[in-house]
Parts: structure tokens; sequence; C-alpha cells
């Protein structure tokens, strides 16, 4: 078999945005390849899309200047925003409002952006993706298909040797791009130190899901559907960041191998009386142990023997007063628990026994702010979720092409350290595109 061009490994936006400039490059011969029946990576949650490049983009790590960054930001929202679901949720037209939580934050010593928003919801995800695939028009994909191994030849092609239906099949490339996705992220380790591929250990961030009544949350959620909070704590110097709010949303579980995770997520069309984001703080570790990614781990399987396999859930009001959240009381009307009902499946209990202290000081601190922002966030009904964790944590060196020390090896997207949502990896599979088209073709 004749090889490819380009093998593309992952199939998220990274990995789709990168196939279809190859296309619009001139590149043929093009591949994807994912071990998901039906892939897509963060295109499958609720498709939140933050036009800004303040959120998930890092200049330095794609080495572009803020003009560059602008003018991919408009590539993509030329493509995404004509998906006949996606609607804009930043309401401009509530400039006023957001203006004032503007100045109430900077009172606090915190941050608060409200980035041009657009939203599709969880039960668009995959009209979403089939839109995009639809820009595809001569990319070979290749689903259901797990690569187990790369070679690399004398005459520096590649050779993938992979898995699908219980067969063993072989795809040769002239380059390969590495978009694995968060969920692929630590596969594509493995694979990177047979191959020698320079990585390190980045940051990562650990926290917990708030859930509360979205009464509590619509003066701010009225005027931006996922708004943005950056703290800076006194004691620790650390920062704290909400993230993914979901207005009418659901708090979900993330299975693992050997831990689970919550998430949220939101419906365009069901929406439930809450409302609930996360609250992560972002983690980095020095000598003599750098592995963010054990330490991430280390915590969330913690979480999972005390919660006997589930997350765990406390009301705030048992958190304050030092006490964990029992099954008898979790409802209790007399100390107004009733005002939120969980929408998550979680076992009652006390998130300051698997959380750091350093970070449980953190959250609690950045709460305190947020509720003098937000008056009423620390209702005795609000509900505290853990662990939530979001590993970003695996860093490849890179040049501006987005090209690892290895020739003719790319790397894109969250999963690699370059990006963080939707529009961030996207980004990276453009920049990593035209590196492609640039360099070998």
């Amino acid at each position: 078999m004749e090889p490819y061009n380009v093998m593309i490994i992952g199939s998220g936006p990274a990995g789709l945005f990168a196939a279809i400039w190859l296309e619009r490059l001139g590149v043929d011969r093009i591949a994807i390849i994912d071990r998901k029946p039906y892939p897509a990576g963060g295109l499958l949650n609720d498709g939140k899309l933050n036009f800004d490049r303040r959120i998930g983009i890092d200049l330095n790590e794609l080495q572009i200047d803020a003009d560059a960054a602008e003018s991919r930001i408009a590539d993509l929202k030329g493509i995404l925003t004509r998906f006949p679901q996606c609607r804009q949720v930043t309401y401009v037209d509530r400039r006023d409002r957001i203006d004032r939580l503007s100045s109430i934050a900077r009172e606090q010593g915190a941050e608060f952006i409200a980035p041009e928003q657009w939203h599709w919801g969880t039960d668009h995800g995959r009209s979403a993706v089939d839109y995009l695939r639809g820009h595809l028009h001569t990319t070979d994909l290749f689903l259901n298909t797990e690569v187990t191994r790369i070679e690399r030849s004398e005459d520096r092609k590649y050779l993938l040797v992979c898995r699908r239906d219980g067969k063993d099949v072989r795809y040769g490339t002239g380059v390969l791009l590495a978009a694995p996705g968060r969920s692929g992220a630590y596969w594509f380790r493995d694979i990177a130190r047979d191959l020698r591929i320079d990585h390190n250990f980045g940051p990562i961030d650990v926290g917990i899901r708030i859930e509360l009544n979205r009464k509590l949350y619509d003066e701010v959620t009225d005027a931006v559907y996922d708004p943005k909070f950056i703290f800076r704590t006194a004691r620790h110097g650390d920062r704290v960041r909400t993230f993914c709010t979901n207005p009418g949303g659901r708090v979900r579980v993330e299975d693992y191998c050997n831990f689970k995770l919550v998430n949220g997520d939101a419906l365009s069309r069901r929406k439930t009386e809450n409302t609930n984001f996360a609250l992560i703080n972002t983690v980095s570790l020095t000598k003599p142990f750098s592995d963010t990614t054990e330490y991430g781990q280390m915590i969330a399987r913690q979480f999972f023997l005390l919660g006997g396999g589930k997350p765990i859930v406390q009301r705030i009001g048992d958190f304050r007063e030092g006490r964990r959240s029992s099954v008898v009381t979790f409802d209790s009307e007399t100390r107004h628990f009733g005002f939120c009902r969980a929408s998550c499946r979680s076992v009652p209990g006390d998130i300051t026994l698997g959380m750091p202290a350093r970070i449980i000081d953190n959250l609690w601190e950045s709460l305190k702010k947020l509720d003098k922002i937000v008056p009423g966030i620390l209702h005795p009904s609000t509900l505290l979720y853990a662990p939530e964790i979001k590993f970003f944590d695996t860093h490849f060196p890179t040049d501006r092409n987005l090209e690892t020390n290895v020739p003719g090896i790319f790397v894109a997207g969250d999963g690699t350290g370059k990006s963080r949502g939707i529009v961030g990896a996207g980004i990276s599979g453009i920049i990593a595109a035209m590196g492609i088209a640039r360099k070998y073709f």
C-alpha cells in the first residue's frame, strides 16, 4: 500500500481542523485514525466556543503574536458559527451588567472575563461533528482503529501498527500529526518515549464542581453563558479559576480506568433548575517530584476509595461547619438544603479528606471572594463535588510549525499541552497543518 502523505491520530477539533486546512493547502493523501467508533474529543461535550485569545490559547506556546491569533480565531469562527444549532451566548446588550461585574471583581482582586461565546449544547454534539466532517472531501477516516505501535524506518517514514476488528492492520506515512486529545494523552506519552520525542510535565488543574440553584447565578449567566473568574490567592499566591459553567445543566461522572471524575454539561432544549461550574486550582510541581500526572491520579484514586467508586458530594453548609455530609441530612429542609437538588448520583461525604489542605484553602478563599461578587454562592444548599481534575500536563516542546524534535512528527490539541478547549485545539491544528505544508509540501 502506498504510504499516506500525512496521517493524523485523533479526530477531535485539532485533528479535524488540521485535515480541513491541509486539504485547503493542496495536500493530498491524508488520513485520520481514531480508536473510538464515533470519536470527536471535546466536540461531544456541551460545545462551548470561546472566541477570545485569552482563553485556551497560549501565544508563547504556539509561537504566534496577537494578530496571528485573531486571524486564526476568525478562521474557526467562519466555520463553527455557521453550524445551524450554534448560537451566540454572550449578550452584548447587557454590557452594563458585564461592566459592573468586572468592577466588583477588581475590588476583590479578581479578574472577570466575558468573551465572545457561542454554544450548541451536548444534544447537538454529534450533529456538530457531522457538520465539520462535511468539510473534508478527500481525507480517509479510519475509526475503531487502535494504534498499538509506531515504527520509524531508515528513510524517515513512519509505520503505524494498528488493531481493528480483532485484526492487525498497518499504515505508512511520511508525516505524522498526533492530536490524541485528553483521553489519549497518556497513551501518546508512552509512544513518545519509544520514539524519543522530547516531553516534560506541565501544570494540571485540581478542584471541585459546584452546583447551585440557578437563580443564585442568573445575574452572571444572563449576561455571559460561561463567565470566567480568575483569582490569585492571598495566602499561597496560587491561581484559581472558574471553568465550564452550565446554566440549567447537569453534573456528570467521567469514568477512567482506575478512578472517576466529575464534569458538567448542558442540553440545549432540556434544562434543570441548577447551574454548575468548576472551581479549579492550577498545580505545578518541581524537583524532586515533577510528575503532575501521577499527582493528579493519586488524588483521584483517593476519592475513588473514599467514595466507594463514586465521586463525593458535600453541602457547603456542612463544609463551613467542618462536618461531613450524610445521607440522612442531605436534603434537610430545616437546613435549607432542599433549595438545590443534586443532579448527579454521588456519595455524601467530606471533600477535605481527599483534597490537599493547600488546595482546600485556595478553593475556599476563592469561593468567599466569588460570593462577594455574586452574593448567594455560599447558600447552605450549594453542592461541592470532588474531584474535578483537568489533565493538560504532558507537554511537548516544538518549533513554530508545532514539529517535535523528531523530524516529521507534529503535535496539536489539548492532549499535547498546546491548547485548552475547542477553539484553542482547532487553532493548534491549523498551525500544525500550515507548518506541515510549509516544510514538507
